[in-house]
């Protein structure tokens, strides 16, 4: 017996307007499965063109059953933040609007094909996880993306898949002559976008999860009067026209902020959920303060899911004008997005047994927190003028690559300029600089780095 937990979403941008459907499908007998942070077994990003709201929420309950279905479940708690949709289902509310009836009978067939199924009520600050599902159909397709993203169980060990498929990139089946993998036709991981702007990166903090100097550590680079081996956790910020977007925000971004002299941030793009790339969440509440409204923080699902519930007061939704904590909307990852005229396509990067994203827009990559990049993602790091790139320490690191297989990786790529970050102490910065090929160099904290 299979039980699942469904929670969905529709949203519309105008009722009528541009709508969608989210769904998130979670594993009820794992621990912690109904809390609003549990990790999604499967999930629905659909954008359904021009709908109201109600007609969302119905197709997206639609679209969930049928993946369960598909899914080989036969017991299900659905999980809705429309009591509308939850008392209608259950026939304690009549359907009264006649578009509304054929989606409800629809629904109520699809519900006979389990063997037992609840539906309750729950607030929309439960649901996060769907409402972010919902909301980057719409910006995918914003962008040119693809209509409809389906996330299904990740392959276990020996099974067929890959890192890309699982973040809704289109490559090819095939491989290049050259063993590489070969993207589809009409897909081309530059494309910078449609008014992109020049770029400049500024390198936030180049050091690893304790950052550097550690706490009571006497080691040359942690004692080192050499300015440039003071790193904070690893972050960049990415200038464009009056764009800024910031790639993670660790435990030190309030000192990177003022260091950079930060006076507003358009959007957030975080590469996992681990407390060296999100710990310092709660200081976007400054340009909350700063700009008024919500502010996008971009993930994959999973990840949304553990930083939704790590930080629930600053994503509830609906909040009023500004009084003093974070307002951030989650926004999932699983395909090319924009952030303003410029286009940003998630790049899958191995970091000990899961996958996670990096980002390249236009000519620039960024990829930190790297063990290992498997072919899908070397294909979309093909032609870049800059690649900021992880190098952990000399030696091997369960989890991370050593400096040797960042350098392997560059020789490979042949990115233009190569910048090494996500660095540890046993690495100073003038003895590394000094047995680097041409084209490879240190990053610091306060580098700026201009490229198209």
């Amino acid at each position: 017996m299979r039980r699942l937990i469904i929670r969905t979403d529709g949203a519309a941008r105008g009722n009528p307007g541009p709508a969608s459907a989210g769904a998130a499908l979670i594993d009820a007998d794992r621990p912690g499965a109904e809390r609003p942070d549990a990790q999604p077994l499967a999930t629905i990003s659909e954008a359904l063109g021009r709908q109201t709201n109600n007609v969302a929420e119905w197709t997206a309950v639609i679209r969930a059953l049928d993946l369960a279905a598909e899914l080989g479940a036969d017991d299900l708690l659905l999980l809705l933040d429309s009591k509308l949709v939850v008392e209608q289902i259950q026939g304690r509310w009549r359907v009264k609007d006649p578009k509304l009836a054929p989606l409800h009978d629809e629904a109520v067939a699809g519900l006979r094909r389990f063997r037992r199924w609840n539906a309750r009520h729950v607030p929309r600050s439960e649901n996060g996880t769907a409402d972010a599902l919902a909301n980057e159909a719409l910006d995918r397709v914003a962008a040119g993306g693809p209509a409809l993203v389906v996330r299904r169980p990740q392959p276990g060990p020996g099974d067929e898949g890959s890192a890309s498929g699982q973040l809704g990139l289109e490559l090819g089946s095939g491989t290049a002559g050259d063993g590489t993998v070969a993207l589809e036709p009409g897909f081309d991981p530059a494309d910078a976008g449609p008014d992109p702007g020049r770029l400049v990166v500024r390198i936030l903090g180049s050091g690893t999860s304790q950052g550097i100097p550690r706490i009571a550590c006497d080691c040359p680079v942690c004692t080192s009067s050499d300015p440039r081996d003071h790193r904070y956790r690893a972050s960049a910020l990415l200038a464009f026209g009056d764009r800024r977007v910031l790639v993670d925000c660790g435990p030190d971004f309030k000192w990177q902020a003022l260091a950079g002299g930060m006076r507003r941030i358009d959007a957030v793009l975080l590469t996992h959920e681990h407390q060296d790339a999100v710990g310092g969440l709660d200081e976007l509440r400054r340009f909350n303060e700063l700009q008024g409204g919500y502010l996008p923080v971009h993930a994959l699902p999973e990840d949304l899911a553990v930083i939704v519930g790590r930080f629930a007061y600053a994503f509830r939704p609906a909040q009023g004008p500004f009084f003093g904590v974070p307002q951030l909307r989650p926004v999932a990852v699983e395909g090319p997005f924009l952030v303003g005229g410029r286009r940003f396509v998630p790049v899958p990067v191995v970091h000990g047994d899961r996958v996670i994203t990096g980002y390249r827009t236009g000519g620039f990559a960024y990829c930190s927190d790297v063990q290992r990049i498997d072919a899908d993602g070397r294909a979309l790091l093909r032609d870049l003028d800059v690649l900021v790139l992880s190098a952990l320490r000399d030696l091997p690191h369960p989890t991370h690559q050593t400096v040797s297989e960042a350098l392997a990786l560059v020789e490979e790529l042949r990115p233009r300029r190569t910048y090494l970050t996500h660095l540890d102490h046993e690495l100073g910065h003038a003895a590394l600089s000094a047995r680097l090929p041409a084209g490879v160099e240190v990053a610091r904290d306060g580098l700026e780095i201009e490229t198209g």
